[in-house]
């Protein structure tokens, strides 16, 4: 979203609910109290040390709230937010999704 609000605002506004069970943000829009905001019917899952550090989230996850949360846990990343991740468990097996923002004005990714 290149941390642009209008993007996310249109993003919010859309049909999300009915069209995706997770959605991965990268760059999302920050409020002035350091806040992503989520749409109804979403659970947000932030890098965990988001309090931590004075950069700037570039990653999260939304999860759509009709996934049974038993079905699904926060990965902690420590020491970073440009990442977040997910494990989910089903009668598929066990599913970890990665969100990894990597800066293109570096190559320290």
């Amino acid at each position: 979203l290149n941390k642009s609000e209008k993007a996310h605002l249109d993003l919010l506004n859309g049909p999300l609910g009915t069209n995706w069970d997770i959605v991965l943000m990268q760059e999302p829009h920050v409020t002035t109290f350091r806040t992503i905001r989520t749409p109804m019917k979403f659970r947000q899952v932030y890098p965990a040390d988001r309090q931590k550090s004075e950069t700037a989230v570039r990653s999260s996850i939304w999860v759509n709230e009709q996934i049974d949360t038993k079905s699904w846990k926060i990965i902690n990343v420590p020491n970073t937010n440009d990442i977040t991740a997910i494990q989910m468990n089903g009668p598929y097996g066990r599913l970890t999704i990665f969100n990894i923002y990597n800066s293109c004005t570096h190559s320290r990714t």
